[in-house]
């Protein structure tokens, strides 16, 4: 049994392996064929600019009319010949890239499924949450769209206002974006990452917040965090359950949110949306949820979650990437606005640690 594991692992290994050198091979031949590209078509541009002078002058004769002419037409054909063959490349990166962010979630689930089966840990294990006595009514893949288009258009109407403030600090790279309220606020940290394209950055992204270890270990170890998996509705949504402590007051709140992530026009985004708790709820003994073997209880204390991470391609760059996290934090018994504000920028930079590499370590 444990050597028919090690195969099934080796092998899944291999393959992640061999996706893994066939995407960048096919990223070395794109870098070559832009240069080409880019090359032919400064030529070309050259080439119509001597024609239209010499026509204007009516200087050329006939035989170098002819010649020149069909040094351009072959410029032309090889220009929509490296054309289409960088389409092709692009849509097969596309190909590899999704294949490669399958591998993961397929690797994900396993860890789902496989519990504590005593592989090597990275990171200590989250504080698990008790639900043998609650159950979860699953969401489909229809909902899930429901839920991120809605929210979509919120995070739009958010990036595109200018009411706003900023403390005008960059840290590390980072740039704040603040809107305060009495009980709570908006805000966006962006940073630009250069070598990398937003379909790479996301795939990794999704890699660490898609599962409960990896996002549980973006938060401060004060924030006692608990988290679980309620459903894994397919590939590009999750649902998990969430319970913030106050180490002080013992006072603990809960959230119910999907993990989506999904194509937007400027890039890809991943969506952090509470979900009607009454689907965990409403089929439950008694409305309490086990925390603990102690039977600790938090009610009806809930914490509405509502963040993104934005991936965009930079403008005339396709090897960079302007990366956006934001959201509405809410102030709470267990946590306030501040001590959250704190927290954000701890946790992005945390994210940056772990998907990108450590701050430090980049040359903005």
């Amino acid at each position: 049994m444990q050597q028919g594991l090690q195969t099934a692992e080796a092998k899944r290994a291999r393959q992640r392996m061999y996706v893994k050198t066939s995407y960048y091979r096919q990223q070395n031949v794109m870098k070559a064929l832009r240069q080409e590209l880019h090359d032919l078509e400064l030529k070309y541009s050259q080439s119509l600019q001597q024609l239209q002078y010499k026509q204007q002058q009516q200087q050329w004769s006939e035989a170098g009319g002819n010649e020149e002419d069909t040094y351009s037409v072959d410029l032309v054909e090889r220009y929509m010949q490296l054309s289409t063959k960088k389409q092709e490349l692009q849509r097969e990166n596309q190909e590899m890239a999704l294949l490669a962010a399958k591998h993961e979630t397929f690797r994900l689930k396993v860890e789902h499924w496989g519990g504590s089966d005593g592989a090597p840990m990275l990171e200590p294990p989250p504080i698990t949450v008790e639900l043998s006595n609650m159950v979860f009514e699953p969401m489909t893949v229809s909902e899930c769209h429901h839920i991120a288009i809605a929210a979509y258009r919120e995070i739009c109407a958010f990036l595109q206002s200018n009411s706003y403030l900023t403390t005008g600090a960059v840290l590390c790279g980072w740039r704040d974006r603040l809107r305060e309220a009495a009980d709570h606020v908006k805000f966006t940290l962006k940073k630009r990452f250069i070598g990398i394209t937003p379909m790479e950055l996301l795939a990794r992204a999704w890699h660490v917040v898609s599962s409960p270890r990896g996002l549980a270990g973006l938060y401060s170890t004060d924030m006692r965090l608990s988290l679980k998996v309620l459903q894994i509705v397919d590939d590009h949504n999750v649902v998990m359950y969430r319970v913030i402590r106050n180490a002080q007051t013992q006072r603990a709140v809960q959230s119910v949110f999907l993990v989506s992530r999904f194509k937007v026009a400027s890039g890809y985004m991943v969506l952090f949306r509470s979900v009607d708790r009454n689907r965990l709820r409403k089929l439950c003994q008694g409305g309490t949820v086990n925390l603990d073997d102690q039977g600790d209880c938090v009610g009806d204390n809930w914490l509405d979650m509502f963040t993104w991470t934005l991936f965009e391609d930079e403008p005339g760059n396709e090897n960079a990437v302007v990366f956006s996290y934001g959201g509405i934090v809410y102030s709470t018994e267990a946590v306030n606005t501040h001590t959250w504000m704190l927290e954000i920028l701890l946790l992005a930079m945390r994210w940056e640690a772990k998907v990108v590499r450590p701050p430090f370590m980049l040359g903005d």
